[in-house]
């Protein structure tokens, strides 16, 4: 697509990112600011148990606190609930109760709602609730849950899966069985999430005079958020408004359909008054959707040079007992399915997938959704097969990798790689980081006794799919494309309004990048709108690395067509042709003529107000609303390699991070800094994935990691100084760009794992399967290779 440009000077301007001020000086409005006359504070009463009978909720003496309005249990709403069906044959569907009625399913699942009007009153009558459990056998892990005779989570299932889906190539198991090498191995990631640093929260109020809710929650999907609240309540949407302020990051978490969201909402209905909820860190850590929770059992088979032949992989991923709304159950079974084969030519693939349901938390979306995952198992395996074959695992990567002549390339997975630059940042990468030096400085390392280690990692992330790709998912929602609604004001102002969401990535200054050089306005004169379901067009919202390609796309697109409406005008005043102007600085003028000019806001100024000197037949409105979807809908692709440098130490089993280098492809950059930033935020989470955080549950089911001196995140001292280095090869989407946003989460889990595997080796050899590399961890790795070495 060709893109016209005047003088463009924004995009790919290191801009500075316009929505700091305010958050730097403390001026960001979030839903925990919010206060209204009459509010009433809500706290959740929740179950100890993973898995309960519910006998009985006794209220009576909370009601009695001063200062309590009402107490709600399950019985209250037994007929509002959460459900989220897949169209895929056998998906077997689960309804996610507002409040827990006759059965608790996981641990701090909610069983009543305590409201009063002060939170004190409310957290100390929630305490007086009584309830009559009668606990249940509880399904901890995958392997309970699949085990012959085990229990349902969901009585009317045939079994404790969501659906089965498998794939399998023609030649699979002929390639398979005549393979001259093959390797097998389990891989394992621990259960996390995203957890921001503003948890979740609520108000939400009810007009009943005009019938209608609004519900300000921090939330990185407001429309969907409503079409779920309609749903969930069996209400109009044109009766509800959904209303995202400044969100203190998401990542992921953020973008379902929460419980607590419709409580609050038909508390307000029911009392008509404002309901105020804001999740304490415990509630987040216990509740707030769970992520990453893999088990792969993979088989690769390979050829005497290390090139793969066959590569089959059986996906089990620990679902909890509901499917959550919008993604479904399917969510990362699938995309991992398809991601799997990665950069690398596979010659024949096969792939089952088995979304678990067990008595954990629900399992929702976290950056990078199941790419993680996928990463660590596909060059984990590669690893090994360097190994085996004593090659170095650069080469073996070099000789498994699609070159540039191969794209675009239908992957065996099912995915349409567009493009990709895998090999050139590979290489890149390698020239950068002096890679064979570094191999040197290791072995004099090593005869000093010293345990250094090498990662390398190349990955190729899907990126801004849309309309075709989700249709393939089997989602309730296909969610495509997005709209941006553009108007300059009389005075010359342009205004954005974005379907998407901004929770932290600098989308206020990327979107107005997108639309400030077609128009030649400063980026001090544009504001940008997010967030409010009345006031922004319909959309998915903000999610797997599409909101620069779409909505930025969508803005651009809608600036040149503004453009061009202000070009007719212009032209007709100055008695030129419509091509000849030219827009620059906030003026406009005629080109090789700068004498015939005016200010851009005197030319808004008279469409809006002088209908008369308009050319005939042109509106006197300067709004324009375009929505793309960026065909053909199956993505467009980032090319990326990493590489870290460590250093174990195998007495304590702590690994110091010495290097990270990245060279990334996400095509033209709009704002390097931002890219820059996005890129050391997702690796920084892909450390603590990588090292730190984990859920950990007892045999019961109860979570035993609820605060932050147990859930350990990564702090400055754990992340080293991210190395970037760029490769920008346009895509074909709007102004070239390609999406970025997860692309630095998902291969710290990999490469760390090669880099520590890598250091052990003088010790014996040892396979590090599991995720993260906690000191314990690291240990056991350490003494299971002196006892391989031996």
């Amino acid at each position: 697509m060709t893109i016209r440009e005047t003088n463009p000077r924004h995009f790919g301007s290191r801009a500075a990112r316009s929505e700091d001020p305010r958050f730097l000086t403390g001026q960001g409005r979030y839903v925990a600011d919010l206060t209204n006359v009459g509010t009433v504070h809500a706290r959740f009463v929740r179950s100890p148990f993973a898995h309960a009978k519910v006998i009985s909720v006794e209220t009576s003496e909370a009601l009695a606190t001063p200062g309590v309005l009402a107490v709600f249990t399950g019985s209250d709403w037994a007929d509002i609930g959460i459900t989220c069906v897949s169209s895929y044959p056998g998906f077997q569907s689960s309804r996610m109760p507002i409040l827990a009625g006759d059965t608790v399913r996981y641990n701090g699942e909610a069983v009543a709602m305590v409201l009063a009007d002060d939170e004190y009153v409310a957290e100390d009558a929630a305490r007086m609730v009584f309830v009559d459990y009668e606990p249940l056998q509880p399904l901890v892990d995958i392997a309970d849950a699949l085990a012959d005779g085990a229990p349902r989570i969901h009585e009317d299932w045939e079994d404790n899966v969501f659906v089965k889906r498998r794939f399998v190539s023609d030649g699979f198991q002929d390639a398979l069985d005549a393979a001259p090498h093959v390797v097998t191995q389990k891989w394992e990631m621990a259960r996390h999430s995203g957890t921001p640093i503003e948890c979740r929260a609520v108000v939400a109020t009810y007009e009943p005079g005009r019938d209608h809710l609004t519900v300000w929650t921090s939330t990185q999907i407001p429309h969907l958020i409503k079409s779920g609240l309609a749903a969930a309540l069996g209400r109009s949407e044109d009766g509800i408004r959904v209303v995202s302020p400044d969100v203190g990051g998401g990542f992921g978490v953020k973008a379902q359909l929460y419980p607590e969201e419709v409580a609050c909402a038909q508390a307000a209905i029911a009392l008509h008054k404002p309901i105020r909820w804001v999740e304490d860190r415990r509630e987040h850590l216990l509740t707030a959707h769970h992520s990453r929770e893999h088990m792969h059992e993979a088989t690769m088979a390979y050829d005497d040079d290390g090139r793969i032949l066959a590569y089959g992989v059986e996906v089990r991923v620990n679902m909890g007992p509901y499917s959550v709304f919008p993604w479904t159950a399917t969510m990362d079974t699938g995309m991992a399915m398809g991601i799997l084969p990665g950069p690398y030519r596979v010659g024949e693939y096969s792939a089952s997938g088995f979304p678990v349901a067990t008595n954990k938390a629900p399992f929702g979306a976290y950056r990078g959704v199941s790419r993680p995952a996928a990463c660590f198992t596909t060059e984990r395996m590669l690893d090994q097969v360097a190994r085996e074959r004593g090659l170095d695992p650069l080469e073996v990567r070099r000789r498994n990798l699609l070159q540039s002549e191969d794209f675009p390339h239908r992957s065996i997975g099912g995915l349409v790689y567009d493009s990709g630059t895998v090999r050139e940042c590979l290489e890149l990468l390698v020239e950068w980081t002096n890679y064979e030096d570094l191999r040197v400085d290791q072995e004099r390392k090593r005869a000093d006794g010293r345990l250094m280690g090498i990662g390398v990692v190349p990955f190729i992330e899907q990126t801004a799919h849309t309309s075709q790709e989700f249709l393939q998912r089997g989602v309730p929602i296909v969610f495509g494309y997005e709209t941006s609604k553009l108007r300059l004001t009389p005075d010359g102002r342009l205004i954005i309004s974005a379907s998407i969401h901004s929770h932290g990535q600098g989308l206020e200054t990327t979107l107005a990048q997108m639309a400030a050089d077609a128009l030649g306005i400063g980026l001090a004169d544009i504001r940008v709108e997010f967030g409010d379901t009345d006031q922004v067009p319909y959309g998915s919202g903000t999610f797997a690395s599409r909101s620069a390609v779409l909505a930025g796309g969508a803005a651009r697109l809608a600036s040149l067509e503004l453009r061009d409406k202000l070009a007719r005008v212009a032209a007709y005043i100055f008695e030129a042709a419509a091509e000849d102007i030219v827009f620059t600085d906030g003026h406009v003028s005629v080109r090789g003529t700068p004498t015939r000019a005016m200010q851009l806001s005197e030319l808004c100024r008279i469409v809006y107000q002088r209908p008369e000197q308009i050319p005939p037949g042109e509106t006197p409105s300067l709004e324009v609303s375009t929505t793309y979807d960026a065909p053909p809908g199956t993505g467009t692709y980032t090319s990326a390699a990493h590489l870290a440098v460590v250093e174990v130490d195998a007495e304590t089993g702590r690994v110091q991070i010495d290097d990270y280098a990245v060279v990334e492809d996400c095509g033209r950059m709009i704002n390097p800094m931002i890219v820059e930033g996005q890129i050391t935020g997702g690796v920084a989470q892909g450390i603590g994935s990588a090292m730190l955080e984990e859920f950990v549950y007892d045999d019961q089911g109860n979570l035993m990691t609820t605060t932050l001196m147990d859930y350990l995140m990564p702090t400055a001292t754990d992340v080293p100084r991210v190395r970037i280095r760029h490769i920008e090869t346009p895509s074909d989407t709007v102004a070239g760009v390609r999406g970025m946003g997860e692309g630095g989460a998902i291969a710290p889990g990999a490469v760390l794992a090669a880099a520590v595997e890598d250091a052990l080796l003088p010790l014996g050899p040892v396979v590090v399967d599991r995720l993260p590399l906690s000191p314990e961890r690291v240990l056991r790795y350490a003494d299971r290779a002196r006892s391989n070495g031996r």
